[in-house]
């Protein structure tokens, strides 16, 4: 699909640093882990002395655990009791026992080699399986579908307001060059610009059940769901049809704000959750509930329908992540490795892979085969220097055509990733936080930033600043 949103002129008012993934090398059990392991804990945990039946003096041993089950888990330094212990999380047993924290380069040398795959020595395996590649079918199923662009709407413009509204919400349409951006009590949606703008404000959807929080247009195109409304009273998601702007659809009938919600492939389904901690994936055509789901333990913050609307992933403000089977409400996996916010969710277009992302930094690149993950990266971590600290956190992320990703995060920083999670290309977005990314056709994005900006990127190569719009009208 051609995309002709953005304009070949680079706007130098705002500096890029672009920069080249450095790769360094992976952490090995052999030339890494043992030596630590050696001047820390092999005094009790070794093949003689092996305090609850943990020997790390050797690989294997290692591998195997002990009393209290695996000491690694490969992928999930979260879920290694070993990291865990050396990291003195809360509820582990701290080691070294009577004894101060390892250092942080030490932990951090653990936590990369459990991310790694536990690799034992230079040319050795990794343990993590990685996902197939993705399936060309899955690519060009959504290609031959029309473009679906909005008609004479309702409201042609924005609500007055004081500062522009912060796209606390973004989507971009599967099949054709729109954007929707949540503003006050309205969605506004933009499409290919004009004159010196990369964007035009093409009309706005009244949306007066109050804030909005969630945005998503079903695979077609066709139909837009919006969820918010107003903290602690009313909630629900309205189904827009994007060619009249019509709404085609109220359903839920929450008693806070639904703060993520999503539509099915087969658009009979429009699954909502917020701080009331219980999922309901809704009937479209009755605006009855299908399924009440009251795993989650703390509020629903992101949820996702599969590409071909089977299964459902769904996350919360702990970090817990779980998939469901659409029809029947069973769980296939529960996903427990994120300990923050999942800020995000988002299906590989083959369906094969979910990416989750965080407060706590980190992507992970799910194997929906099995529910082990394919890649654990330290995506948008922040870290420390002379002058000042970066703050943590990835706020949302994209699938590209090919099976890499695009993320953006609280350090401020746009970045590329490839099909199996390896840093490719990154850019610092300048002028104010970042809140969203969403694609547009693969190599245009969109990024709205919390001053109520929205610049376009083209990610051919590297991620190159073309232009910004803005909420305000």
């Amino acid at each position: 699909m051609a995309v002709f949103f953005f304009r070949s002129a680079i706007t130098l008012a705002i500096a890029i640093a672009v920069l080249p993934a450095m790769a360094a090398a992976a952490p090995t059990y052999d030339d890494d882990i043992k030596p630590l392991l050696r001047e820390h804990c092999l005094g009790c945990h070794n093949v003689d002395e092996a305090n609850s039946d943990l020997d790390l003096s050797t690989y294997a041993g290692v591998l195997k655990g002990g009393s209290s089950g695996p000491a690694v888990v490969a992928g999930r330094p979260a879920s290694s009791t070993l990291y865990q212990a050396m990291a003195h999380l809360e509820g582990i047993a701290a080691m070294p026992p009577d004894s101060s924290k390892l250092p942080d380069a030490a932990i951090a040398v653990v936590d990369q080699w459990i991310r790694g795959g536990l690799l034992e020595g230079k040319g050795s395996k990794s343990l993590l399986k990685g996902v197939a590649a993705i399936d060309p079918a899955a690519l060009a199923a959504g290609r031959n579908l029309p473009a679906i662009m909005p008609g004479k709407l309702p409201v042609k413009q924005p609500a007055k307001t004081p500062h522009p509204p912060a796209p606390q919400a973004m989507a971009a349409s599967p099949v054709a060059p729109l954007v929707a951006v949540s503003g006050q009590e309205q969605i506004l949606l933009f499409g290919p610009g004009k004159g010196a703008s990369p964007f035009t404000l093409l009309g706005c959807l009244p949306f007066p059940e109050g804030s909005l929080h969630a945005l998503r247009f079903s695979r077609s195109g066709g139909l837009l769901v919006a969820g918010g409304g107003r903290g602690a009273h009313s909630g629900k998601a309205v189904v827009y049809d994007v060619a009249t702007g019509e709404r085609r659809a109220e359903v839920g009938d929450m008693v806070d704000v639904v703060l993520a919600c999503d539509i099915d492939a087969t658009q009979r389904y429009v699954a909502i959750g917020g701080p009331t901690k219980v999922v309901e994936v809704i009937e479209l055509s009755t605006g009855k509930p299908l399924h009440r789901i009251k795993k989650h333990t703390d509020w629903i913050t992101a949820l996702a329908f599969s590409p071909d609307g089977s299964m459902l992933a769904t996350g919360d403000r702990s970090g817990g992540i779980h998939v469901w089977e659409t029809e029947k409400g069973a769980i296939v996996f529960s996903l427990s490795e994120h300990k923050q916010r999942v800020t995000d969710l988002e299906w590989r277009p083959d369906g094969q892979a979910l990416a989750s992302v965080s407060d706590d930094g980190n992507l992970i690149i799910w194997n929906m085969k099995d529910g082990w993950p394919a890649a654990n990266v330290a995506a948008h971590v922040g870290k420390t220097d002379s002058r000042y600290t970066r703050a943590t956190g990835v706020l949302a992320c994209e699938f590209r055509p090919d099976g890499g990703l695009v993320t953006i995060g609280r350090d401020g920083h746009l970045r590329t990733w490839s099909a199996a999670g390896a840093r490719q290309q990154e850019a610092r977005v300048e002028g104010g936080l970042p809140l969203a990314v969403v694609l547009l056709g693969g190599d245009n994005a969109v990024v709205g930033r919390l001053d109520g900006s929205l610049d376009a990127w083209s990610l051919g190569g590297s991620p190159q600043y073309v232009g910004t719009a803005t909420t305000a009208h």
